[in-house]
């Protein structure tokens, strides 16, 4: 009986270890300066949202999907910002989980085409943006 629990722990030992191999995460690894995510990601993603905003909000479900992707464009871009050593001081890191926090929020209220969540969210968001803007971008703006 001994053998036998000590044979089946050892096979679930075997079998965790494969199946941790068979599921490891994919090894990020940047390809991308932030001025290039801030350029092809977020700028876009950003003047439509400014469209948006000037309109009143998304007036039809097409551009609430619009308004809903464009804002899971700037939460993609605000997380790779802080991966893989990008990440230059505290207002780099606050304004970046500033933006992510409000664009899950943006997100829901464009998704439940909810224009007084998504807007108070965008607002917020740019606040993120504005947060590491204010330090970084002061003289480029």
């Amino acid at each position: 009986m001994y053998r036998l629990r000590v044979r089946l722990a050892l096979v679930a030992v075997i079998a965790s270890v494969m199946a941790g191999s068979l599921q490891a995460e994919h090894v990020y690894k940047k390809a991308a300066a932030v001025n290039d995510l801030m350029a092809y990601m977020v700028k876009p993603a950003m003047d439509q949202i400014k469209v948006f905003r000037e309109a009143g909000g998304p007036a039809d479900k097409d551009e609430w999907q619009t308004a809903y992707g464009a804002i899971s464009m700037v939460t993609e871009a605000a997380q790779l910002v802080l991966m893989d050593g990008r990440v230059k001081d505290d207002a780099w890191s606050d304004g970046a989980e500033q933006v992510i926090e409000a664009a899950r929020s943006a997100m829901l209220g464009a998704y439940r085409m909810d224009a007084n969540g998504y807007s108070s969210s965008i607002r917020q968001m740019q606040t993120g943006c504005k947060t590491c803007h204010d330090v970084h971008k002061k003289d480029k703006e």
